[in-house]
């Protein structure tokens, strides 16, 4: 009686393990088939230092393989800072920095818009009181976001990619 039950529970086991196996192989396959299609994106050349950032980590993240580029993503990175409090008896100011990017993805082939969209994020940052410390934390929370929204426009890609196979 004991062997049955530990046979019928190991029998479960290995059904269980065979079918998470094969919905695994499901998702892989879309995931190869987007990430090849990702792959197939050129982004512009940036003009900042911001942009640099985002160019880099969408490269890396993408696997960018210029070779066989048949998408070409344009951006803009649009910055603003609002204070948010000041204390003046230590010269503390914190700032909202809120970056938005703009994208627009084409088909290099048709010159065809295929996707077009707009994120954005914000981050506090100035928590120091020195001046130049202020101005740093503020430059490190736009560097911050600007990689954080290269993540998210690979993400909104992907989706889209995922939801439309035919493009």
């Amino acid at each position: 009686m004991l062997w049955a039950k530990k046979q019928l529970c190991l029998t479960l086991w290995c059904i269980i393990l065979l079918f998470t196996s094969c919905i695994g192989t499901i998702d892989s396959r879309n995931d190869v088939f987007v990430k090849d299609k990702i792959s197939q994106i050129t982004a512009q050349n940036p003009e900042s230092h911001i942009e640099l950032l985002f160019y880099k980590q969408f490269n890396h993240i993408a696997r960018i393989t210029p070779i066989s580029a048949n998408y070409m993503l344009t951006y803009s990175l649009n910055v603003s800072n609002t204070q948010t409090l000041s204390v003046t008896k230590n010269s503390s100011n914190l700032k909202n920095t809120f970056v938005t990017v703009e994208f627009k993805l084409k088909n290099t082939r048709t010159g065809q818009l295929i996707h077009q969209g707009s994120i954005n994020s914000e981050a506090t940052s100035g928590a120091v009181s020195g001046l130049y410390a202020q101005e740093k934390s503020e430059k490190f929370a736009q560097e911050r976001l600007a990689i954080l929204l290269a993540q998210r426009v690979y993400q909104n890609l992907y989706l889209y990619f995922l939801e439309n196979p035919d493009n």
